[in-house]
């Protein structure tokens, strides 16, 4: 189609009424079969112009509620709906030349697949990390061997010595999160509120914003609603979180973290301004050993996601190249969850 629009525009003071008035109708069939692709996906299209005005809803999208999207940006964000009945949706939004475009798919029947297709997929995702796991360790386990020929000639080499020392710390960090996601542990879900687990662990972590002048700014509402939550897998989540926006902010960089709730969520939002990641990268962020970084291995991430799915709540994340990434956790307010539960 835009091959046939710059042809045309490139030959159009050579083309007479006659042809004109062909060019016209091809492009109107052209567009026309587009539509009709477009209203035949079972998946939900919606077009923004760059003020938020709405330009395009395909069939499939008629009738779905109008989500709080950050029209501009990609993003990749889970929705649940309670009317008419019960929904999630999994809405990405792909920013293109002044224009936003929305993608619905209703994950529902993902969400609540049976046991046996569960077991068949953990022991998909069992063998991709134990194979992602196989090739991980490759590279400090040789990095140990060359280094240990070194000081076989030389014992006194203080350097050789403490690269084994930091491949071996490596090597932990990578057999400790295979085991994490291959031994999930149930968590112990208690009142509380998400405003302790996250002082823990700013607390932890304060020593490395110092080494690197790193601001972080933190909004905490004088109080909030109570949910259940696991505090050490909580802040397990918000360790995760922080490592990843240190790793992609430079020295002297910002880190923004909220807190806050409405009449069913309590959320928690991460906002750094590193880099930023690409659709594509955005798409696949949550997918073990599909990782951004040079020696990241991907599981963090994912790890974090299912210790939320696990407290009843959700993660997303927003990014746009440049502009850094923005995480949003919510989880439901304790007596939100009793009330689902029964």
């Amino acid at each position: 189609m835009k091959t046939f629009f710059q042809s045309v525009l490139k030959h159009i003071d050579k083309l007479d009424e006659r042809k004109l008035r062909e060019q016209y109708r091809i492009a109107t069939q052209e567009i026309a079969f587009l539509e009709t692709v477009l209203k035949a996906m079972k998946e939900g299209v919606v077009v923004y112009d760059q003020n938020g005005v709405e330009t395009f809803r395909n069939s499939a999208a008629i009738g779905l509620p109008d989500f709080d999207l950050p029209l501009g940006s990609a993003s990749k964000n889970e929705f649940a709906v309670s009317y008419p009945e019960e929904k999630i949706y999994e809405v990405q939004t792909i920013p293109t030349k002044g224009y936003t475009l929305a993608l619905y798919r209703d994950i529902s029947a993902e969400k609540k697949r049976s046991e046996e297709e569960l077991a068949s997929g953990a022991a998909k995702s069992i063998a991709d990390l134990a194979a992602g796991v196989a090739h991980e360790i490759g590279n400090p386990l040789n990095a140990i061997a060359l280094n240990i020929q070194l000081i076989e000639r030389d014992p006194t080499d203080k350097e050789s010595i403490q690269i084994c020392k930091d491949q071996i710390k490596r090597l932990d960090g990578i057999i400790r999160g295979f085991l994490s996601a291959l031994r999930p542990r149930k968590p112990n879900l208690m009142p509380g509120s998400l405003a302790d687990p996250l002082k823990n662990c700013l607390k932890t972590m304060k020593e490395q914003f110092v080494e690197r002048s790193i601001s972080v700014n933190l909004d905490l509402p004088a109080a909030l609603p109570p949910v259940a939550l696991d505090i050490s897998q909580m802040e397990q989540v918000f360790f995760n979180l922080i490592k990843n926006a240190l790793e992609a902010i430079k020295d002297g960089g910002v880190i923004d973290i909220e807190l806050s709730c409405d009449d069913s969520y309590v959320f928690a939002k991460f906002r750094d301004n590193g880099l930023g990641m690409s659709p594509d990268q955005l798409v696949n962020l949550f997918e073990p050993y599909k990782t951004t970084k040079e020696k990241g291995t991907g599981l963090g991430l994912m790890i974090t996601r299912r210790i939320v799915s696990e407290h009843g709540g959700t993660i997303s994340a927003e990014s746009k190249l440049g502009s850094g990434t923005l995480f949003t956790i919510k989880i439901p307010r304790i007596e939100k969850r009793v009330r689902a539960l029964k």
